[in-house]
């Protein structure tokens, strides 16, 4: 795990909060806000998860020649 996988799991679980917030007071903005910041942290996760599969995939290669 590094810490853009880290980072982009955190920003979907705020966004989360956001976006229960703003259900509970009926504020359609900030409820769209949030989507875009768990969209945002969706993306940053997946990218870390390439990032991951990437180095794992290098270390395999320079371990197997």
């Amino acid at each position: 795990m590094n810490r853009n996988m880290i980072a982009g799991q955190a920003q979907v679980v705020v966004g989360k909060v956001q976006e229960k917030l703003a259900v509970l007071i009926g504020h359609s903005e900030l409820q769209r806000a949030a989507y875009r910041r768990q969209t945002q942290g969706r993306i940053t996760h997946a990218v870390g998860e390439a990032q991951d599969l990437i180095r794992r995939s290098l270390r395999h290669r320079r371990a197997s020649t």
